[in-house]
């Protein structure tokens, strides 16, 4: 099962976005245009879940429903909270959409104000029915996350539990106390322990094939393992060549921030075709080489070979397009208007891509040309001395 196209209506910056997703989808724009935003669109989903907690667990952790709705919602879409996805299931083609509002009468409780499901064209559930008429609290559920409800679509419910996220900060893995945890982990307080709970058959082969990516990518990279010291908490450590016979060994607290990303990067990629879904990638180019960032696409397309696995990533590195197997269909661009954020794939006409790869340009500069900001001398002007 996949995801091939997405629809969304008064989502934080976007009043309306609407466009297809293949098996990789780069998604890129200026600071603020909503990419974070966009792939939260995905986490949301899989929040809807069971596993997950549920519509009013999703929308709470998101700071309520108004910090949610776009403030450019006005009456469009009723001014509802409108999500809907088409997937690919071999011959089946499944249809989710899920439109939310206030409850109104001073409560406030997101409540589900459509809810459909959709099968080879047949609709299997449309809400609100005579069941929600006559009981109305039932509306702050989706039955998505119902098991008793959900049995003739549970597949979908199941794809959904699967949505993985990455976004790994070097610090927190450092020190994990130094914040308040999010629900699922999303930075990787708990990622150490998470490949040490791994069965240790598989850890070790996936460690191996590691440490083969990062002597290629790290200088003085050798070996990597996994130790727990006496209070039973497991550590990353690494062995570097030096002038001695043996390599040097450091832990996770002497990484630089730049391998520490590079080993979860690593990670995520090689488990994620095991429970295929989607994959969520944030920003993988912080603190990487540029060499390592250029190879990224590639290594992305080892990981889904043979595999359903959807891998949608944002950036800010147009040069990670510059890898020849990606093409403008794989090219989400955000812009900023005055009516909010808006997402185009590159190779829609408006882009005029076609035209610039005829004149010789590269599809990274092409986005720069787009995502760039004008003129940015005003930033001096916080550096200039007051006298």
């Amino acid at each position: 099962m996949r995801i091939t196209h997405l629809e969304a209506s008064n989502w934080r910056n976007f009043k309306n976005v609407s466009f297809d997703i293949g098996d990789r989808l780069f998604v890129v724009g200026p600071n603020a245009s909503g990419k974070s935003n966009l792939l939260d669109i995905f986490r949301f989903l899989g929040d809807l879940t069971p596993a997950g907690g549920g519509l009013g667990h999703a929308i709470k952790k998101r700071g309520g429903l108004s910090k949610l709705r776009s403030l450019f919602a006005r009456n469009n879409a009723k001014g509802h909270l409108v999500v809907a996805v088409t997937l690919q299931d071999g011959e089946d083609t499944w249809e989710y959409r899920l439109s939310i509002k206030g409850e109104g009468q001073g409560h406030n409780r997101p409540v589900v104000a459509e809810e459909l499901v959709i099968r080879n064209g047949e609709r299997l559930l449309r809400r609100p029915d005579a069941q929600d008429d006559a009981d109305p609290e039932r509306l702050t559920q989706t039955h998505l996350e119902q098991i008793s409800a959900n049995q003739p679509f549970r597949a979908l419910a199941d794809y959904f539990t699967r949505v993985q996220y990455f976004h790994l900060v070097p610090q927190i893995i450092r020190d994990p106390n130094r914040v308040g945890i999010p629900d699922n982990d999303p930075y990787g307080a708990h990622f150490i322990a998470e490949m040490n709970a791994t069965q240790t058959r598989t850890r070790d082969a996936w460690l191996r094939r590691m440490e083969k990516a990062l002597q290629a990518a790290v200088p003085g990279f050798e070996t990597l393992n996994i130790e727990t010291d006496s209070a039973g908490k497991p550590h990353l450590i690494a062995g570097y060549r030096n002038w001695r016979s043996k390599p040097a060994l450091q832990s996770e607290a002497d990484f630089s921030d730049g391998t520490l990303r590079l080993i979860g990067l690593l990670w995520s990629i090689i488990k994620a075709p095991k429970t295929p879904g989607i994959l969520l990638l944030e920003e993988p180019e912080l603190s990487l080489n540029s060499a390592v960032v250029r190879m990224l696409p590639t290594v992305l397309a080892q990981a889904r070979r043979s595999s359903d696995l959807q891998i949608l990533l944002s950036t800010h590195a147009p040069e990670i397009l510059n890898d020849e197997g990606v093409v403008p269909s794989e090219v989400l661009v955000l812009t900023v208007t005055k009516d909010g954020s808006q997402a185009g794939l590159l190779s829609e006409p408006a882009f005029g891509t076609d035209e610039n790869l005829t004149l010789g340009l590269s599809l990274a500069e092409i986005v720069d040309g787009l995502i760039t900001p004008g003129d940015l001398t005003g930033l001096t002007v916080a550096a200039r001395s007051s006298r």
